[in-house]
């Protein structure tokens, strides 16, 4: 490979500082394509106007379900395939010989709750104390954006990667990481036209506020039925309320959550968080009548488990917990526990890893002090990469606040350092050669 002149910190800050209001403007328009989770066609379809506008070698990989369901990574849907895509885009260079990397992020985002509780509508972003406010803004869009702007911001210099650059845009993050896997899946056995060789590093703009994730917890959803005995209310001794019985079963569960929580249970990387484990009921369905003892109940569980637990193993131990506990409450309490949607175990990312070290001198050279390094309590795409592949993988990406609440907001100044951190990276990482 040529050696060309890599431009100094002061030209790459001025570039990226040139880029704030098209940033701007860009985030906003992709907080406005609403992207629900099963429903990311409108911000699948801007995206990919962007990226065929920067001129990238642009394609579509199905999710097919079918293919990847064999998979020990693999999620029961939650929504029919329908024909959704993730989008994979690739800068290839002219004369090549420089390191890759790929940026991994989602499209999809949670629903909003009431919109009235917002003080502006979820889908029309504003800009407020230099936040960005919208769905999504956070979680992720604002990082799948940082990643643009440091690559058009080499572009502003005449320059571009010496490497592959990959942006790899994906579907149902938010409930089963079924699109990361379709990619990973199309890599690993030519269905797109790049391969899984072709890149050298991962890296997940997740919105964690500037840290480099260590390593993430595990995730199973399971959806958990009680059936009780329906009854006249003026004869309730006579019926079995499964909602009330609910409120039990769950209490029980939390007993079992401060169990793995105990010092002593916890995984190394996770020995200094305060409450790594979390069991949250999400959703709760039932009842039939105001003045009937209900029939049924259902609750909407996210659990939560360590790196190296199965997720079989511990949706087991949760569903014996649950069971016995009903039974130990009225032995005419039907159970039925069923899962979809995540199944996803959880891993620990090597940070030593040469192309993540560089990551870390990335954002030295920004911000003149070391990341922290995060061990998380939730899941991400990364587990993908780490646990079926051997190329090196964290998520680092900007600051944001109420993701998946209310008023989700995305800091600009922190998506300027991201950028501008991302920009270094790939100078150092990857290489330059002119345009």
């Amino acid at each position: 490979m040529t050696m060309h002149p890599t431009p100094d910190a002061a030209r790459l800050q001025q570039a990226v500082a040139q880029l704030d209001a098209e940033m701007i403007d860009t985030l906003s328009a992709f907080v406005a394509a609403r992207s629900p989770s099963g429903a990311e066609q409108p911000a699948a379809d801007f995206l990919e106007a962007r990226l065929q506008a920067l001129g990238l070698d642009c394609e579509r990989i199905v999710l097919d379900s079918d293919r990847i369901r064999s998979s020990p990574m693999f999620s029961c849907p939650c929504d029919p395939d329908g024909g959704r895509h993730n989008l994979l885009a690739r800068h290839l260079p002219k004369e090549g010989g420089g390191r890759s990397v790929l940026f991994n992020g989602h499209l999809d985002v949670v629903p909003t709750g009431p919109e009235q509780l917002w003080s502006a509508p979820p889908f029309e972003p504003h800009v407020k104390d230099d936040w960005l406010f919208g769905r999504g803004a956070g979680d992720m869009k604002g990082g799948i954006v940082c990643a643009l702007m440091a690559f058009k911001a080499l572009r502003r210099l005449g320059l571009q990667p010496a490497g592959v650059v990959g942006f790899n845009a994906v579907l149902d993050e938010e409930n089963t990481g079924n699109g990361t896997l379709a990619t990973v899946h199309a890599l690993q056995n030519t269905l797109a036209r790049a391969r899984l060789s072709d890149f050298d590093a991962v890296i997940i703009p997740e919105p964690f506020a500037e840290t480099l994730m260590a390593a993430q917890v595990g995730v199973s959803w399971l959806f958990v039925t009680l059936t009780g005995r329906p009854a006249h209310v003026a004869y309730m001794g006579q019926g079995l309320n499964p909602i009330e019985a609910a409120h039990e079963l769950m209490a029980d569960l939390k007993l079992l959550e401060a169990e793995w929580n105990a010092p002593e249970n916890r995984h190394p990387a996770f020995r200094d968080v305060a409450h790594p484990i979390n069991f949250n009921l999400g959703r709760i369905e039932g009842g039939e009548w105001n003045s009937s003892v209900p029939c049924t109940c259902t609750l909407g569980l996210r659990c939560s488990y360590y790196p190296g637990t199965e997720p079989d193993a511990a949706v087991a131990q949760i569903s014996q917990r649950l069971r016995a506990k009903a039974q130990a409450l009225n032995p005419a309490l039907q159970v039925e526990i069923s899962t979809r949607g995540h199944r996803s175990p959880g891993c620990v990312y090597d940070l030593e890893h040469p192309a993540l070290q560089a990551l870390a001198q990335a954002h030295r050279a920004v911000n003149g002090r070391d990341a922290e390094r995060l061990a998380c309590t939730a899941t991400t795409d990364g587990r993908h990469f780490s646990l079926m592949t051997d190329i090196p993988v964290t998520n680092y990406g900007p600051l944001a606040r109420d993701i998946h609440g209310i008023d989700e907001a995305v800091s600009l100044a922190s998506m300027r350092r991201v950028t501008l951190t991302l920009a270094h990276y790939l100078v150092n990482w990857c290489g330059v050669e002119p345009i």
